[in-house]
């Protein structure tokens, strides 16, 4: 495959045209006919060809890119059909997203409180109704009360643990508040969307009504929309942050612990040096923040469980 151009029209943009031989495409054409059910149609043949090309040999031209280039590629590549002939081979675009140039203010200083959700009398009965029903009939009314005092801590230590691992985000999202710079405005947009559809997923999980919600957060849709788009954004700029992070403190794994941890990944694959870049990158983001945990603080919640009281 050769590298025809490379374009960015906007910092972060990162947009290539590339093209392979008609030896390159009659060699993914006579592997795709050799594979179990083969493609019958012309099209559907050169389609799968083209693909399988793309997958085993733009691993390489996609190294060499980067390498050359500087780059640090944040998403996977998107491919474009621009041409194919059998007798000549085919052009083909690729678009992906790279670090672009960002200030990061600080990485350091933060501090988050603890802070677990309080506990329902109702939820107290429901764990001693699940899991203590014999236990609970036996007892006398002090044993009950003993009974409802440990199910309280039990499921007090349970959401300290759920706090605990929401006030590490948390921290992630201070960070990202202190990344300053343009990003590219279809890599935002694509973040909002990939965080509304996770949080109608939410909704659907809890059985709650998209109408209920705006009424019990007192909003507007167009509200949610912005309130929703900037936390995308700042949660985009505190994962980019994070690559900076382990950037200035030298937190990147070497190629033998990526080899190590590639060969267990149970991530989507596309091609070999994609894979390994985000696996690289998965451990460095870990590594960094762990460091803006160990750099920052961390409130810890009461000490006694919080009982809601209802009015």
């Amino acid at each position: 495959m050769v590298l025809e151009h490379i374009g960015m029209p906007q910092p972060g943009d990162c947009r290539v045209v590339f093209s392979a031989s008609a030896e390159e495409l009659e060699a993914a054409i006579q592997a795709e006919q050799a594979a179990e059910n083969p493609p019958q149609a012309e099209e559907d043949l050169l389609t799968a060809a083209v693909n399988r090309a793309i997958l085993t040999g733009f691993s390489t031209l996609y190294q060499e890119l980067v390498e050359k280039e500087h780059l640090v590629p944040v998403t996977d590549p998107d491919f474009e059909l621009l041409a194919v002939n059998r007798a000549e081979g085919f052009r083909a675009g690729a678009e992906f997203y790279c670090l672009p140039p960002l200030e990061l203010e600080r990485y350091t200083g933060f501090t988050q409180p603890i802070q677990p959700r309080p506990i329902r009398q109702v939820s107290i009965e429901l764990e001693v109704n699940t899991r203590h029903g014999d236990e609970d009939r036996a007892a006398d009314a002090a044993g009950k009360a003993a009974l409802r005092q440990q199910v309280a801590r039990e499921l007090y230590a349970q959401r300290c643990a759920q706090a605990k691992a929401l006030a590490r985000r948390e921290l992630i999202f201070q960070l990202g508040g202190c990344v300053k710079g343009t990003l590219p405005k279809d890599l935002v947009s694509g973040n909002y969307f990939a965080e509304q559809r996770n949080f109608n997923l939410r909704l659907q999980a809890n059985n709650v009504n998209f109408d209920q919600y705006l009424k019990v957060r007192g909003q507007t849709v167009e509200q949610f929309r912005t309130e929703l788009h900037a936390q995308a954004e700042q949660k985009l700029r505190g994962s980019l942050g994070l690559l900076m992070v382990a950037e200035r403190e030298h937190l990147w794994p070497n190629d033998a612990e990526v080899e190590a941890a590639l060969a267990h990944w149970k991530g989507e694959r596309t091609f070999p040096a994609n894979d390994f870049r985000k696996v690289r990158q998965g451990i460095a983001s870990q590594r960094a923040a762990e460091f803006v945990e160990a750099h920052s603080t961390l409130l810890p919640p009461p000490e006694e469980p919080v009982l809601e009281t209802i009015a």
